[in-house]
């Protein structure tokens, strides 16, 4: 990746001449483009604008520092910089890895079918992978710097989150994680072969898409809810009318009666449109089902509402247990009204149907909701799978 190694294996087997002399030059060129051509580079990813006007842009300041590099080199160099992923492509390209974690420029991690492993890939420094790491923002239409030192953006494209943390907020230096998502979505057959999911699980998790039923999937990151959500949806019925409302575009649909809405960030200009907005302005759309990628915030609120208007309300939400997300839930969408909790909770009973758990890519728990009683200040609510229970039996 332009100024970027691995460990003892040079670029693309080749190396500028008096690589480490000229190194400052070339990162200094990087730069300049980088922050003159920031819009212009986020318009080209986005397919708005031809490559062709960036390039034609990019070879006069390379043509300006002739007899200092072998120029075809130095314009290779930086077009791989800006337009691909360099060092990691080849972790981009394999379909076994999930994630790409890099704490740190000379530490990188990914996840292979659900395992941690190490690479032999290192940036070259601290400088090189925090420079790498902006682009991937910029292309991606974020903003990020000392002030905003954290953004998040996905890439359409290659259907990778991409979550960039620099400093101040990072005191140790500049950290990039990387999701990858199917192309597609994984069939129920699939889930089994992998097991996600057994008969058991595979019966009633299609027989509440069937119903159309309210439906939480539930679990920590990466444990698989998003796999489970998307195919749900594409697994739905045809004419089921759903729009999807993400804050980062993860769910990537193959269903053709679909809508898929994103946010716009303030820094993005224009008005600025929340994940409530998109749930609140929906309702003037003749939908069957909303869908949340994820809920995080007052969100949350918005969900049981719609849910309370009698529309088919499916999300994903952070809890350790089936049980615990309705208190999550809660904990969400207290400070975004002024009913009482009782009423709270008795609206969040009457929205949300089933609850999934999901731990380290295996379905482990579903329940149901039935009521909130009132006499005893809780919810009351049925546990129709364990796979715990399930194992024992076979045993």
């Amino acid at each position: 990746m332009g100024l970027i190694q691995s460990l003892n294996v040079p670029y693309d087997g080749k190396i500028i001449c008096d690589f480490h002399t000229n190194s400052m030059i070339v990162s200094k060129m990087l730069d300049e483009i980088i922050i003159d051509f920031a819009g212009l580079i986020a318009d080209i990813e986005d397919r708005k604008v031809d490559k062709s006007v960036l390039d034609k842009e990019i070879e006069k300041r390379i043509t300006c520092q002739k007899g200092i590099y072998e120029p075809e080199a130095v314009k290779k160099l930086i077009f791989d910089t800006i337009y691909g992923y360099g060092l990691l492509q080849p972790l981009i390209s394999d379909a076994k890895i999930s994630d790409i974690d890099i704490p740190r420029y000379d530490y990188i991690l990914v996840k292979r079918e659900g395992r941690i492993e190490k690479t032999p890939l290192v940036f070259e420094s601290e400088s090189e992978f925090e420079r790498f790491c902006k682009l991937l923002i910029i292309r991606h239409g974020g903003m990020i710097n000392e002030v905003d030192s954290h953004c998040r953006v996905s890439d359409k494209i290659n259907h990778l989150r991409v979550n960039v943390c620099i400093p101040p907020r990072n005191i140790n230096g500049t950290s990039l994680n990387i999701r990858k998502h199917a192309a597609h979505s994984m069939s129920y057959s699939e889930l089994m072969h992998v097991g996600f999911i057994d008969e058991r699980a595979y019966e009633i998790v299609s027989g509440i898409n069937l119903s159309k039923s309210n439906v939480l999937i539930c679990g920590k990151g990466a444990a698989g809810k998003t796999t489970l959500l998307r195919t749900l949806i594409d697994t739905g019925d045809d004419y089921e009318r759903v729009l999807i409302c993400e804050t980062d575009v993860e769910l990537y649909p193959q269903k053709q009666n679909v809508i898929v809405q994103a946010i716009k960030k303030n820094e993005y200009g224009g008005k600025v449109m929340t994940l409530s907005d998109l749930v609140r302005e929906g309702l003037t759309m003749s939908l069957d089902t909303y869908c949340i990628g994820e809920i995080v915030g007052g969100e949350a609120w918005d969900f049981i509402k719609a849910g309370y208007t009698d529309h088919r309300v499916m999300a994903t939400i952070h809890a350790s247990s089936a049980r615990d997300a309705l208190d999550r839930i809660l904990m969400l969408i207290e400070n975004e009204t002024r009913i009482k909790q009782t009423q709270l909770m008795q609206m969040i009973s009457m929205s949300v149907g089933y609850i999934i758990y999901i731990q380290a890519f295996k379905i482990t728990e579903i329940i149901k909701v039935d009521y909130y009683d009132t006499n005893i200040a809780d919810y009351i609510t049925e546990c129709v799978y364990s796979r715990v229970a399930v194992n024992e039996a076979l045993q």
